[in-house]
């Protein structure tokens, strides 16, 4: 502990504070009344996050202007981390970085990138960091996999045999035999209750509509929350921020969108408070 501590001092310091920047939920209210994307825009010059980015852009005044100033900022966010971390550190946070690179608010990932990613994890020599990055990465493949194979059987009706030729071919928790349940299966009701009892959710009956990704949310939430608490002094904090900051980009254009369309306030608000 004593060595993780005096190894993570400078990261976990750094990611106390900038998680203090990041906007709550009353702020995501306040942007939800806007009328105009000027409104937003003012807010958003005036907080902390965001305040410095827009330091010479002055000429900012259009959404998609916007929208490439707020994905900027988790570069710089990224590159201020960067500083901070020692060889190993970094290596881990460019695995993960590589996912949040975004162009026209686009991930650039796909199934061989996680493939390559897993292989990636083996050739780190610390026993918890391994642990860790198989955590964080084996949960997101189990979950990427089941929303790929929700959507393509409910909104597409592929084959089993057509779905899994776009599927990640790596199994985490979920294992391979549990997997070929769901990916078998014709009838939805079947699939969540498969899913339903698995190691994910043991049985509650708290499973959410999968095509809105709420569930994948909740359950990355708590892997994030459960990381943490175990090993405060790890990577662990820095990929949870990258993660809550990643949600909060989301929500920010999502509500943009929103406000140029001249929704009501109360349909943002449903779209950006889930």
């Amino acid at each position: 502990m004593a060595g993780g501590l005096l190894e993570y001092s400078g990261l976990v310091t750094k990611i106390r504070a900038m998680k203090s920047r990041l906007l709550r939920q009353e702020d995501f209210e306040r942007i939800a009344e806007f009328q105009t994307i000027s409104e937003t825009i003012s807010f958003l010059r005036e907080q902390d996050s965001y305040g410095r980015i827009y330091g010479g852009h002055e000429e900012i005044q259009h959404r998609g202007q916007v929208e490439a100033l707020i994905y900027h900022s988790i570069e710089e966010d990224y590159r201020k981390l960067y500083r901070f971390a020692n060889r190993t550190q970094r290596r881990a946070m460019d695995l993960y970085f590589e996912q949040i690179q975004f162009e026209e608010a686009v991930p650039r990932i796909d199934a061989s990138y996680f493939k390559r990613v897993w292989k990636e994890i083996e050739e780190f020599s610390g026993r918890r960091m391994r642990r860790l990055l198989r955590e964080v990465f084996g949960t997101q493949i189990d979950w990427m996999n089941i929303l790929w194979c929700y959507r393509a059987k409910e909104f597409f009706h592929q084959s089993p045999q057509d779905i899994e030729k776009t599927l990640i071919p790596v199994h985490y928790r979920l294992g391979r035999a549990e997997f070929q349940r769901l990916l078998m299966t014709e009838q939805m009701d079947e699939f969540r209750e498969i899913l339903r009892n698995s190691v994910y959710f043991k049985g509650r009956e708290a499973l959410v509509k999968l095509q809105d990704e709420i569930s994948y949310r909740n359950v990355m939430e708590k892997m994030y929350q459960r990381l943490c608490q175990k090993y405060p002094c790890s990577i662990a904090p820095v990929f949870y921020y990258f993660y809550k900051k990643e949600q909060e980009i989301q929500h920010l254009t999502t509500a943009l969108e929103g406000i140029r369309y001249q929704l009501p306030a109360k349909d943002i608000r449903d779209l950006i408070l889930m």
